[in-house]
């Protein structure tokens, strides 16, 4: 019975491993997808970044970080294992139909300046 007991101990264990590490695995990407503007971190830093969130998020009342998310994920009119792709077909939309905003010198789509705002409230907690 004990043998038993143990088996199903092992098992349960790591099942619950694997899930967690599946939820983690894939939870973070797609936050990390959510906060970096794709074309942007070719040519700028963290910091330059975060300032221009910082500029965004003064300019604008979108300052909550789940609405954020909901509007990026919005935009991205996409799964989430597919949101790299689907926020840089909206990045490509916005400067097509012109939906843009100048901070600091930086012409930016809305998608691109949403993703600088996530990622500075994000560092700010």
């Amino acid at each position: 019975m004990k043998r038993r007991k143990f088996l199903l101990l092992s098992l349960l264990g790591l099942f619950i491993s694997l899930v967690a590490y599946w939820y983690y695995k894939f939870k973070s990407a797609a936050i990390g997808d959510l906060m970096y503007p794709s074309d942007l971190t070719e040519i700028c830093d963290r910091e330059t970044l975060i300032t221009i969130g910082k500029a965004y998020r003064k300019l604008t009342d979108e300052n909550n970080k789940k609405s954020l998310e909901e509007l990026l994920l919005k935009d991205a009119e996409v799964h989430r294992t597919e949101i790299k792709t689907g926020l840089k077909t909206k990045v490509t939309e916005d400067f097509n139909t012109g939906n843009t905003i100048l901070i600091d010198g930086w012409l930016l789509s809305i998608t691109e300046a949403r993703q600088c705002a996530l990622l500075s409230i994000s560092e700010a907690n």
